[in-house]
């Protein structure tokens, strides 16, 4: 299905070279006034272009809200907004070509053959210019609680940056354009994305994130636990192949004496291997988790791919026009979706 939440529902719909994308959001609070200058910057950090290796297609992400709003204000009802496609060149995918590594497989025998295959159709990272619309609104909305939510590029192939102090009692002061704890490497980062360009090839990378100032108590034992609720829309992001929180993978090689989280007064504790949450409930320590980004899996040299119609194998380069990697842009559409989860969250909670 393409709807997430339960009292804060978020919707998509639109394919990449489609007339247009959008979301509808449901469980807005009647009487709020989004700061749309502040959607913008949001967006602005997901577009292409402010960094070596980005996409060469140019949507400015101008968009339109048709409905849920009355004189600058929410009406309580679903507000849906659009986003036009503009700078679309479908002629690389009309065909009947499988490319490796994404959904064009899949999706034409799931759908038999009437999917929208042009520029991945609505399994594209396009789509996620939506994703960000309703999590800079989610954002807005936490803002009123002083809860907030930063991340940065973890690394990307080989390079890695520093990691969040896992207390954080001080947010860090961040670039939101490419978004490290050590600014030093951003050289470092730049030269490992002009290699891969140069070789006409992909990389992967990873996301740390936090969100900070989350009350004791917010998320549901069992199928609505925090991780369960976040790490399912963080697997909805395009390209995204694993989530981590607190120490992660890292608690299969601890003892029990060295991973548990020992208590402060007052109930903070003195480490946050936990990553903030026990139990699927946040304990109010920061919410600490890292997201793994896959290669972009168009690639420019010649693969094995496979034709629709006969079911044979052709080698061929693929076309089209796309990252080298994905991060930074990943960085703000991590946290958008992590806000959206949150916010729903928060909801539960109070209902409660």
């Amino acid at each position: 299905m393409n709807t997430y939440g339960k009292n804060f529902r978020f919707s998509i719909f639109g394919e990449s070279h489609g007339y247009c994308i959008g979301c509808t959001i449901d469980g807005l609070p009647a009487g709020f006034a989004p700061d749309f200058d502040f959607v913008s910057r949001e967006l602005k950090r997901r577009s292409p272009g402010a960094y070596i290796g980005s996409t060469s297609r140019r949507e400015r992400d101008e968009y339109k809200v048709i409905s849920g709003m009355y004189n600058g204000r929410t009406t309580g009802m679903p507000l849906t907004v659009i986003f036009p496609n503009n700078d679309v060149d479908s002629s690389p995918y009309i065909n009947n070509i499988a490319r490796p590594g994404h959904a064009d497989f899949a999706a034409y025998r799931k759908y038999h053959g009437y999917n929208d295959p042009r520029g991945g159709g609505a399994f594209s990272g396009r789509l996620t210019a939506a994703l960000v619309f309703a999590g800079a609104i989610a954002k807005q909305l936490l803002s009123k609680c002083g809860i907030e939510v930063i991340s940065h590029v973890a690394s990307i192939g080989n390079i890695t940056d520093s990691k969040f102090d896992p207390v954080m009692k001080e947010i860090p002061d961040l670039d939101p354009a490419f978004p490290l704890v050590d600014n030093s490497l951003r050289s470092e980062f730049d030269a490992m994305l002009t290699s891969v360009r140069e070789a006409r090839d992909s990389i992967g990378g990873t996301v740390e994130a936090a969100a900070v100032n989350i009350p004791v108590g917010v998320g549901e034992p069992y199928f609505r636990g925090f991780e369960s609720c976040l790490a399912s829309i963080l697997y909805s992001i395009p390209g995204v192949h694993g989530v981590e929180f607190g120490a992660g993978f890292a608690f299969s090689g601890m003892r029990g004496s060295e991973a548990n989280d020992q208590y402060l007064y007052g109930g903070n504790t003195s480490t946050n291997n936990s990553g903030g949450i026990n139990g699927g409930i946040s304990n109010g320590m920061p919410i600490i988790f890292r997201v793994a980004f896959r290669p972009v899996p168009t690639v420019f040299t010649e693969q094995s791919m496979l034709d629709l119609e006969t079911s044979e194998p052709i080698l061929a380069a693929a076309k089209g026009r796309h990252d080298a990697c994905i991060l930074p842009r990943g960085c703000v559409i991590v946290e958008c979706a992590t806000a959206i989860c949150i916010y729903d969250l928060l909801l539960q909670t109070k209902l409660n």
